[in-house]
C-alpha cells in the first residue's frame, strides 16, 4: 500500500498471465473510506487499508475488476457500486447500480465509455487538484507512460473501441490511475491524445 498521489492510496498484485499489475485505489471521502477494484491484497496491505478507515464504499469500473470486492464487503459491510449495464454480469449482486454521468458518492463523475470489453466498462472522473481520472480496462497502463488496448479479440469492434476513448477528452484532468498496467500522474490527458494518433494501439499479452 503506498500515497501514489496525495490522499490517493494503491496497492498492486502481478498478473502472470499478462505481465503487468493490476492495481487498486482507495482515499477517504465525506461518504467514508472508497475503494475502486480492489485487487488480491497481502495482510500487509489489509492491514494498511483499515488504517486508512473501514471501507464504506466499493465502486467497480467493469464486471472483470470484482476482484476481491466480495471479501470487502463480507469482511467491512461495504456497498459495491457498478454500472447498471455489467451489475447483470457479476457473481454476486452489487448494492447499488449507476448511469453514466451519474455523481457517485466521493464525488465521483461516472463516465461510461461504450463499445468495449464490457457495456458499462466506466471511468471514474475525480475533481481534486487539476482531475483524477480512474479507468478500469477501457485503456491499459502500458508501455511507461502510454496508453494501449486489450488484444484485438477481447472486442466485438476493435476500431469503435478505440473511438470509443474520445469521450474522455471532454473533461478535465492530468492524473490517469489505471487498473491494469502503469499509471500516469502527469500529462495524462496528453497521453490519451497520443493513444488515440496511433495505429497499433493493440497489446499482445504477457507484455514483456
Amino acid at each position: 500500500m503506498r500515497e501514489i498521489i496525495p490522499g490517493i492510496y494503491t496497492w498492486s498484485w502481478l498478473s502472470p498471465r499478462h505481465g503487468y499489475n493490476f492495481n487498486g485505489y482507495a482515499f477517504n471521502s465525506a461518504e467514508g473510506l472508497i475503494v475502486i477494484d480492489p485487487v488480491i491484497m497481502e495482510d500487509a496491505d489489509m492491514d494498511e487499508l483499515q488504517k486508512l478507515g473501514t471501507p464504506a464504499l466499493i465502486i467497480l469500473t467493469n464486471k472483470d475488476h470484482e476482484r476481491i470486492a466480495y471479501e470487502i464487503r463480507d469482511r467491512f459491510g461495504a456497498k459495491i457500486h457498478i454500472h447498471k449495464e455489467d451489475a447483470p454480469l457479476l457473481k454476486q449482486v452489487p448494492d447499488h447500480k449507476f448511469d453514466d454521468g451519474d455523481i457517485l458518492p466521493g464525488n465521483l463523475r461516472a463516465i461510461n465509455v461504450s463499445d468495449n470489453k464490457s457495456p458499462g466498462e466506466t471511468a471514474l472522473l475525480l475533481l481534486r487538484g487539476k482531475g483524477i481520472l480512474f479507468i478500469g480496462d477501457a485503456i491499459i497502463g502500458w508501455p511507461k507512460g502510454e496508453f494501449s488496448l486489450l488484444p484485438m479479440d477481447k472486442y466485438q469492434n476493435p476500431h469503435r473501441a478505440k473511438e470509443s476513448i474520445k469521450v474522455l477528452l471532454e473533461y478535465d484532468y492530468d492524473t490517469v490511475l489505471v487498473g491494469d498496467g502503469e499509471s500516469v500522474l502527469e500529462g495524462g490527458k496528453e497521453a490519451i491524445l497520443r493513444f488515440l494518433r496511433r495505429e497499433n494501439v493493440h497489446l499482445t499479452l504477457p507484455v514483456r
